[in-house]
Parts: C-alpha cells; sequence; structure tokens
C-alpha cells in the first residue's frame, strides 16, 4: 500500500488538496499561527505555519477545530484533543 504524507507550512498547499471526502482538523497555536491535519485514504497533510484572515475562513468552513494535534511516532497515530 503507497502512503503520501506532506509536511508543509504552505497554506496554499494545505487548501488546494482539501476536498469534502477526507477529514480535517486544525488547533490554533498562535495569533496567526495554526496547525492543521487533513486525511482521506492514503493521503496526510501536515500544516504548520502562519494564515492570513482570509485562509484561516477558508480552513474553519472545511475542518474541525479541536484542541491540540499530536503524533505518536511509536505507534503511528495521530492524537487528537477536543
Amino acid at each position: 500500500m503507497t502512503r503520501l504524507k506532506l509536511y508543509t507550512n504552505k497554506a496554499e498547499t494545505l487548501l488546494e488538496t482539501m476536498h469534502e471526502l477526507g477529514t480535517a482538523f486544525y488547533a490554533k497555536t498562535g495569533e496567526n499561527t495554526y496547525q492543521a491535519l487533513y486525511f482521506a485514504q492514503h493521503r496526510e497533510i501536515i500544516f504548520e505555519g502562519e494564515l492570513t484572515p482570509e485562509e484561516a475562513d477558508k480552513l474553519k468552513a472545511m475542518a474541525t477545530q479541536v484542541k491540540t494535534i499530536e503524533y505518536d511516532k511509536f505507534n503511528d497515530t495521530w492524537i487528537i484533543e477536543e
């Protein structure tokens, strides 16, 4: 099974690759900074960086806000806390 795992700090990459068939979460980590996780079948996109107010609005429309997003490397598992 082939998997894609993309780490990016470019908002355009995150927003252009997300669609309604996947699942997305975001956590606000600062005034204009966010962490987001999007996954669909064999694809994971992990974003950490700044968003403009317009980009933040797009993300909020497509994703669920959570308290934290963490990755457990030992178990290869994402941990989401609401």
